[in-house]
């Protein structure tokens, strides 16, 4: 059984055609699709079908794809590439109009929800588009889904939320398109043509993201993407958003540096380059008394500057030799002043010292490719944030820290959040005392969240909040067994004696 490639007089049909071919299809056949009927191609029995890119609009030459889409949906696969998916939306009642931008060539990043051909792919990863035109959200009808989306908004493909067919607006085959081959292996993999026929291909519960809709101006005119960071941050005024956008731009800007890519650092990984770990969980325990989390912090979004010129590997020193069990590196550039690099310089410095640290990637993580680059660079463990991930996003990034053998510090805010942490089965889990909506602080938080039936396997860290030694002594009676201290050992004379008489909180 043939995979059937409708082309539309593409000048990108003979991409696609390699791709599909690269990709695993054994048997790629290509026909204009308006020099075959749709009699001639029920004759082929075909094991799914493309719905190629083209120019023009989606109602305008379209061949037999309309009479294809409702002749076989429901019976096999069928993906759309640009006027394919937007031909799609018309079929099903959405109307495709101009999208607000002219995109010819260009590449930009996108957010997706992690089904259907997005399974397994990360977040944020660049495509090449060539278009003016794009479903407009508005019109979207109820059996279909947004799967995909540019930072302002504008739809990146769309999904039958019944039937196996799915299409992007951007040219996955394009050389300039990341994971352009594994959403191609994801999508020739489907059997049948419906998503019930393909257990855990469209999951509703374990979405990772939902389309926020499309930003707008106040004159009702589409907001242009200079960046992902601009265009989330006026979509939500708060701190947590705004970092989380920037990262965003960071890390795909990252990514696209030869060489740092999500495949090269695979290989980085399967080479054995990545330094000797520590199990984060089990040095925790070893600790006398509290075991002590030091961070090294040159400065936040609530206190400003702490210690701008801070040497990290000179923190990191410190601390180890005072007795920390572990040490927290604050990794975001723009707002806490932090790099990979003061990472590494922390991991060297300390690498020869007996029973040395576990060292704490802390972030902003939201995909898989910061966790591998915290490996890389001597990660003992990475930080997860329960605000900013959903249910499968959490999940997801959880399993694959297992998976390159580092436990990680899941961070709760509220009870929900701790919910959520146990739901996914954490073993480390960390309550910030700190909001990181509102900024406020209650060092009480991680006692009244400790006191709610926690596991006795679960280590329970108090974060933020500490700035004296004598403000863990909330904790003495509780379950909470560790805290993690920053601006207060950043600034303190005798880290030695911080160290100390923190440790001594839990001693009998």
């Amino acid at each position: 059984m043939a995979t059937i490639l409708l082309d539309a007089y593409d000048s990108f049909t003979f991409n696609l055609y390699q791709y599909l071919r690269l990709a695993g299809g054994s048997d790629v056949q290509v026909y204009r699709n308006d020099k075959i009927t749709l009699e001639e191609v029920i004759a082929l029995n075909p094991r799914n079908i493309v719905l190629s890119p083209g120019p023009g609009h989606p109602r305008e030459d379209p061949g037999i794809c309309y009479e294809v889409l409702k002749h076989f949906e429901g019976k096999i696969p069928i993906l759309g590439i640009c006027l394919g998916q937007q031909m799609m939306c018309e079929h099903y009642g959405g109307t495709v109009g101009y999208a607000g931008e002219i995109q010819h060539g260009k590449t930009g990043v996108i957010t997706h929800d992690e089904q259907g051909v997005y399974r397994g792919i990360e977040q944020q990863f660049p495509v090449t588009r060539y278009h003016s035109l794009a479903a407009d959200p508005s019109s979207i009808p109820e059996c279909l889904e947004v799967n995909s989306w540019t930072p302002n908004g504008i739809v990146m493909g769309v999904r039958h939320k019944t039937f196996a067919i799915e299409g992007v607006q951007y040219h996955p085959e394009s050389i300039l398109s990341e994971n352009g081959l594994a959403m191609f292996r994801n999508f020739l993999a489907l059997q049948g043509g419906t998503w019930e026929e393909n257990p855990g291909c469209r999951s509703p519960e374990d979405m990772a993201n939902h389309y926020p809709g499309l930003q707008t101006s106040e004159d009702g005119n589409v907001m242009p993407t200079p960046s992902a960071a601009a265009s989330a941050a006026s979509n939500a005024g708060d701190i947590l958003s705004r970092i989380f956008a920037k990262r965003q731009r960071d890390v795909a800007a990252q990514k696209a540096v030869p060489g740092r890519s999500m495949a090269a650092l695979q290989k980085q990984l399967g080479l054995g380059m990545a330094p000797s770990q520590i199990d984060f969980a089990e040095r925790l325990r070893q600790s006398p008394g509290m075991a002590v989390l030091a961070e090294v912090k040159r400065a936040s979004p609530s206190k400003g500057d702490i210690s701008a010129d801070a040497v990290a590997a000179e923190h990191a020193l410190g601390y180890a030799q005072a007795g920390a069990a572990a040490i927290s590196v604050l990794t975001e550039p723009t707002w806490f002043k932090g790099t990979l690099d003061d990472m590494r310089d922390v991991r060297r410095v300390i690498d020869s010292i007996p029973n040395r640290p576990a060292v704490l990637r802390k972030d902003f993580v939201f995909e898989r490719y910061q966790i591998a680059e915290a490996r890389l660079a001597g990660a003992d463990t990475v930080l997860l944030i329960v605000k900013m991930l959903s249910a499968a996003q959490l999940r997801n990034l959880l399993d694959y820290s297992r998976l390159l053998g580092m436990e990680p510090l899941v961070e709760v805010n509220t009870a929900e959040e701790m919910r959520g942490a146990l739901d996914v089965g954490a073993k480390v889990i960390g309550v910030n005392n700190r909001n990181l909506r509102t900024f406020d602080v209650d060092i009480s938080n991680t006692a009244d969240l400790a006191a709610e039936g926690i596991p006795s396997d679960v280590i329970i860290i108090a974060l933020s909040g500490i700035l004296k030694p004598e403000d863990a002594g909330i904790y003495r009676n509780t379950p909470v067994s560790a805290v993690l201290v920053g601006e207060g050992l950043m600034r303190a004379a005798d880290k030695q004696a911080f160290v100390s008489t923190l440790q001594a909180t839990k001693k009998d």
